[in-house]
């Protein structure tokens, strides 16, 4: 999965995930109430995908 160009450098807004959802940068685990920021992720056979990033790892995704 990518990041949809339109979303890589813009996150909609920092908030809370849901239970289970796992950064697709680092690949840990959200806690639950941990602040993160929340994206959308491309797919290449669907529409895009809501998904959310640890805060730090956010930051480092949008500098790429």
């Amino acid at each position: 999965m990518t990041t949809v160009d339109a979303d890589a450098r813009q996150w909609e807004y920092t908030t809370y995930a849901p239970s289970g959802e796992t950064c697709p940068v680092c690949g840990v685990p959200i806690k639950t109430l941990e602040s993160c920021r929340r994206g959308m992720l491309a797919r290449r056979d669907s529409s895009p995908i809501v998904a959310y990033w640890h805060t730090a790892c956010a930051s480092k995704e949008a500098g790429q």
